[in-house]
């Protein structure tokens, strides 16, 4: 019998005999409809034509709809909360690293495999014993081709040593004037996208930076409407278990500690912080917080955007560092840091960064894609 809520050296035993299985990963393939695309692309923020206007889409090379390449979030949610085990202990998504190798086209369906890999003990001053865990996820089509691979680690912490260290307490949520409100309502407004046309390799160079683009300041229906079903089904990731009632009394049934008891004596959903300031603060975050992956995507977008229709996001990576709560302003920057050949591929690498409206670096991370070449030999995915 292991503790519920607290981390155990015989939970995390258990834990750790769970790596290096190989795990099917929910449904066995879920279909790419044009709603689910529509949906993903909206609730993130992204108005990149190839996933909102099918008129658009249909002209462009890939001849009709493509999903934004993010979307493999939502077959499998890309942490490594699905590997279980420390029952009642809390998990915080740490970070991704997703690799993109073809197109995810309107009618596909895809489905996972994923497999723990990678466990670590750390002390820190959020929640003293922490154990960090890695998985990786490969997402596959109909045809069995790999489409995306994903790393998705998480650390888990004591909710009540969380709480009770008391790290974020100072932290308060930010109140903008109308002169601070309008800077980031005219940032919005200069976002511009390549589109059509092409960004060609020999045009960029090593030092420029990307176009900066913002989200936020964060609101309570964004996480709410990015986070709805959670963690598969395209409809979210990280919020909820799928389904109501009696949905979730069974999950509750199933998971020993999973639940977390409301001030109203029932249990409920531990990702509710997601969206409650009071159940945030239980858990030692210092209000409603973000679904960590929406900063994922916009990194991802950051780079579709600036590489155009004729590119290709090869690979995204970040660390969540800090939380991103309610009414924070996430300002993506971005900088070329290296430009190379390999095979018929021209590539470029950026350093990319999230900072909000305190001067905090909230998610460091990078990228590499793949740019059209006035070479007639180039190569571009897709």
């Amino acid at each position: 019998m292991v503790t519920i809520g607290q981390i155990t050296d015989e939970g995390v035993e258990n834990l750790g005999s769970r790596l290096g299985s190989y795990y099917k990963g929910g449904p066995t393939l879920v279909e790419i409809t044009e709603d689910a695309i529509y949906n993903y692309a909206v609730d993130n923020g992204d108005t990149n034509p190839l996933y909102v206007d099918p008129d658009y889409a249909a002209r462009s090379r890939f001849g009709d709809l493509i999903a934004p390449p993010a979307i493999v979030d939502v077959i499998k949610h890309y942490t490594a909360g699905m590997v279980g085990g420390l029952p009642g202990v809390h998990q915080f998504h740490s970070g991704n690293d997703i690799t993109f190798y073809r197109p995810i086209r309107l009618g596909d369906r895809i489905g996972t495999v994923y497999r723990p890999y990678k466990m670590s003990e750390k002390e820190g001053r959020f929640a003293g014993r922490m154990i960090s865990i890695d998985v990786i996820i490969w997402y596959f089509n109909q045809r069995g081709e790999i489409v995306a691979k994903a790393h998705g680690p998480c650390f888990r912490v004591e909710r009540r040593q969380a709480r009770e260290r008391g790290k974020y307490k100072e932290v308060e949520k930010s109140r903008y004037t109308e002169a601070e409100l309008q800077t980031i309502w005219d940032a919005y407004d200069r976002e511009k996208l390549r589109g059509d046309n092409p960004r060609y390799w020999e045009d960029v160079n090593e030092g420029d930076d990307l176009p900066t683009i913002v989200r936020g300041p964060l609101r309570i229906g964004e996480i709410a409407f990015r986070s709805v079903y959670g963690g598969g089904r395209l409809g979210g990731a990280g919020a909820l278990a799928e389904g109501a009632h009696i949905y979730h009394l069974n999950e509750y049934r199933k998971r020993a500690g999973f639940a977390e008891t409301s001030e109203t004596g029932v249990d409920d959903h531990p990702h509710r912080g997601h969206w409650e300031d009071q159940f945030a603060r239980f858990i030692g975050v210092p209000g409603a917080y973000d679904v960590a992956v929406m900063r994922t995507h916009w990194m991802s977008m950051t780079m579709t955007n600036w590489i155009g229709d004729h590119g290709w996001l090869k690979r995204v990576w970040n660390e969540f560092r800090l939380f991103n709560v309610e009414g924070d302003a996430n300002w993506i920057h971005g900088r070329i840091t290296k430009k190379w050949k390999e095979g018929q591929e021209h590539l470029i690498e950026a350093e990319l960064w999230i900072e909000n409206q305190r001067g905090d670096v909230n998610t460091p991370g990078g990228a590499i894609a793949v740019l059209p070449s006035k070479d007639h030999e180039s190569h571009v995915p897709g």
